[in-house]
């Protein structure tokens, strides 16, 4: 008796540019109920994957879905976040509300995809109030998958369908703690391994006592009497995985002479991108 040989019918992997190689593990990929139902009634197995899931068909001898999917055939899941902090680094649209009332779904589907193979879906905007499961805190959203022309007939092929996001971009915010004995000082934020487009720059904005209490939850009580510095990016800087090196503090005194206080300073958190830096612990 012959074993049955199972193939890859399509992948569906979550693609985030926050990620160096692209692969984004923060969200899941899980079939709705009608979808279970589909899958076993085919005989098709689902397969997760760090970023996503992959369908595999029973196929016969000559790589042929050994059931074969009617023309009016779907595929439903939904996109769970297992991952808050995915909100902090990923460029949400406005419409997106991540609240139970009144709330939008993002809607992945292959619709207009006509080839098989490495291919985006289109994303849109659909409201969440009469979808099932659309209350649920977790749901970002669905994923349709439908039988046309770009789902492979025969399982020698296979299609790799995308979810992809980008990664959110703001300013960063640096507020240097000093001490009064450095009044006479300027300091400089100097990032050394960018190039071109890619290198960071800062301005220096001393602040005053209004702009200190404005800051003053962030720093609490024992800061009170020192000087503080802000320095802000001149662009948006967009989130990454890796974090930026080589971002150096530099103080200047009065004779033009430059000295490294801080090598690499910290990234400022995805969240807020305020980074609040403490010489009188640094130096």
């Amino acid at each position: 008796m012959s074993s049955i040989n199972y193939q890859c019918l399509f992948d569906l992997s979550i693609i985030h540019d926050y990620y160096q190689a692209k692969s984004c593990p923060d969200l899941s990929i899980e079939p709705t109920l009608e979808c279970r139902h589909i899958l076993a009634g085919h005989r098709l197995l689902l397969k997760r994957k760090i970023n996503g899931i992959t369908v595999i068909t029973p196929a016969s001898p000559d790589n042929k879905p050994l059931l074969e999917l009617a023309d009016d055939l779907s595929f439903s899941f939904l996109l769970k976040v297992n991952n808050s902090r995915f909100f902090d680094f990923t460029e949400i649209d406005p419409k997106f509300i991540r609240t139970p009332v009144g709330r939008y779904l993002y809607a992945f589907s292959n619709e207009k995809n006509t080839e098989v193979g490495v291919s985006s879906l289109e994303g849109r905007f659909v409201s969440g109030n009469d979808i099932s499961h659309s209350q649920a805190s977790d749901i970002l959203g669905f994923v349709k998958i439908y039988n046309n022309s770009s789902l492979p007939k025969a399982s020698a092929q296979a299609s790799d369908y995308q979810v992809s996001f980008q990664a959110k971009k703001h300013y960063w915010y640096y507020y240097l703690i000093v001490d009064k004995k450095n009044n006479g000082d300027t300091f400089l934020i100097e990032d050394v391994e960018g190039i071109g487009e890619q290198k960071l720059t800062f301005t220096q904005t001393k602040l005053t006592e209004a702009d200190v209490a404005d800051v003053q939850p962030f720093l609490g009580s024992k800061f009170s009497g020192k000087l503080l510095y802000l320095f802000k990016s001149n662009s948006e800087i967009t989130c990454q995985e890796a974090g930026r090196r080589n971002i150096q503090l530099l103080k200047q005194n009065e004779q033009g002479s430059s000295s490294i206080w801080i090598e690499h300073l910290p990234n400022p958190p995805n969240r807020t991108g305020i980074q609040i830096i403490n010489t009188l612990k640094s130096v």
